[in-house]
């Protein structure tokens, strides 16, 4: 019998897993729900600032993604439109 690699092992598992009516759906909803994004790492902020950013969240009842979205879109959206324009 053949010693099989790592890798063709985690292939073989994952050929599996992604034939599965469960990944499919789980991979809908995902597809659906986000269509572009991209994850901001981990960062160290001043107190003040994050204490601040969470009572907004806070006070309009929001996530701290929801929030974050806004900020960003605001403050990056415009640049965007911008440069589109020209």
């Amino acid at each position: 019998m053949p010693i099989e690699t790592k890798n063709s092992i985690k292939n073989k598992i994952l050929e599996r897993v992604e034939n599965t009516a469960a990944f499919s759906k789980e991979n809908l909803k995902i597809k659906d729900k986000r269509i572009a994004t991209c994850m901001i790492p981990n960062m160290y902020c001043e107190e003040e600032l994050v204490e601040a950013f969470r009572k907004e969240a806070k006070d309009k009842k929001w996530l701290y993604t929801t929030l974050m979205n806004e900020i960003l879109r605001e403050r990056y959206g415009k640049i965007n439109n911008e440069s589109e324009t020209k």
